[in-house]
């Protein structure tokens, strides 16, 4: 049976290309695929000294996950600098610290869906308290620190950071899908407004609601420090492919 393997990060790098082909006997598993790839495209050396997520079908799989004809097979490498990477973000508030954008196993897993390719986090995140928690295909969550600074006359958060917040992770979600080489900008976006929010931590979850080949529909939620959802959101996004992927 054919499998097709799509590589990222430094397996891409190595390889000199996106994806490749295996051919391999029936009732083959996700560790003969690895094999396969790792003998017939000098990647060996990679493959074993880091670990590897693995992806069938776009869901995570185990070594032992059985393989059919024509699944898509994603291996997903740690994140890495090299030839064709995003700038390095030098700003200290998002690279580093304990509570900065790049920090954390949620900032890793997202990272890992959408390689080094992604543009490096816009200075904004530092005034938001940007942060990853969670990613998978489809799906991400964020964290947010709303400070006095977003307050309205009322004394409560301002919308447009609202909307600020459930729009920067609706994007990703999109993103995670996606996979390198791609840009989301909204074409239309509807919040609504569940509750006044007062400053502190929030928390956003984005889902892909549809992908199609050019659009993509998405759905988004702001729940506060105690769980209660204080606005969501959908919103419609152009899939744009960048020059120079495949």
């Amino acid at each position: 049976m054919l499998v097709h393997v799509r590589l990222f990060a430094m397996l891409r790098e190595r390889a000199g290309r996106e994806a490749v082909e295996v051919v391999l006997p029936d009732g083959a598993t996700v560790r003969d695929a690895v094999d396969a790839v790792a003998r017939q495209h000098g990647l060996g050396d990679l493959i074993a000294r880091m670990p590897v997520v693995m992806a069938v079908n776009r869901e995570y799989a185990a070594d032992d996950t059985a393989l059919s004809e024509a699944d898509e097979l994603a291996l997903i490498p740690p994140v890495s600098g090299g030839a064709g990477g995003a700038e390095a973000n030098t700003n200290p508030a998002v690279s580093g610290g304990e509570t900065g954008f790049a920090t954390g196993a949620g900032y890793e897993r997202f990272m890992e869906l959408v390689g080094n390719h992604v543009p490096r986090p816009p200075n904004y995140v530092e005034l938001l308290g940007m942060r990853p928690l969670h990613a998978e295909p489809g799906h991400v969550r964020f964290e947010f620190t709303a400070t006095e600074q977003f307050l309205n006359p009322a004394g409560v958060v301002q919308g447009g950071f609202i909307t600020a917040m459930l729009d920067e992770t609706m994007g990703p979600a999109a993103l995670s899908l996606l996979g390198p080489g791609h840009m989301v900008p909204t074409l239309e976006l509807k919040v609504s407004f569940l509750r006044p929010v007062r400053p502190g931590r929030l928390v956003a979850d984005g889902r892909v609601v549809h992908m199609g080949k050019s659009v993509g529909f998405l759905e988004g939620s702001l729940t506060d420090e105690d769980g209660d959802m204080v606005a969501a959101a959908s919103a419609t996004a152009r899939v744009v492919k960048l020059e120079g992927s495949s």
